[in-house]
């Protein structure tokens, strides 16, 4: 929806505005759902005792996540402050929650390692969820009457 917007943007100015508009509230809902599912997870896991798993993939995925994620979501925030996007602050917002996500993560895998504090990575990616869910209530508010 993004690339999109940004495209339509040098031919269309009119319509790259209403994009604009259209790409906030797909980011908003995006960002919603993504809660709403870290949210709910992370209470199942909390009320059924779950303990984090470690495999290679996962750890290696994490990693990457960390690597990466942090880098793209900056970017985005910065261009989207040059381009006074509000969808793309909100795009960069979720890559920061996701870089966050995989920073749990590995966090957990080492305090459940080593305090046994299983409930530590659904407790923080409960956390990370109430923060999404805040960013992309702004985010619609701001769509709405903004």
């Amino acid at each position: 929806m993004l690339v999109w917007r940004f495209r339509t943007e040098r031919n269309d100015p009119v319509a790259a505005e209403r994009l604009e508009r259209r790409a906030q509230a797909w980011v908003a809902l995006t960002m919603i759902v993504v809660a709403l599912y870290v949210a709910v997870q992370s209470i199942r896991a909390l009320i059924d005792g779950s303990h984090p798993e470690a495999s290679a993939f996962g750890l290696i995925l994490a990693t990457a996540s960390l690597v990466v994620l942090p880098w793209l979501a900056r970017l985005k925030l910065r261009v989207a402050s040059r381009l006074a996007s509000r969808a793309l602050r909100g795009d960069g917002v979720l890559t920061a929650a996701s870089a966050a996500l995989a920073a749990v993560a590995l966090a957990a895998l080492i305090v459940n390692s080593a305090f046994a504090w299983w409930w530590a990575d659904p407790a923080a990616a409960l956390l990370i969820a109430t923060a999404l869910a805040i960013e992309a209530t702004r985010i619609a508010v701001r769509h709405r009457f903004g």
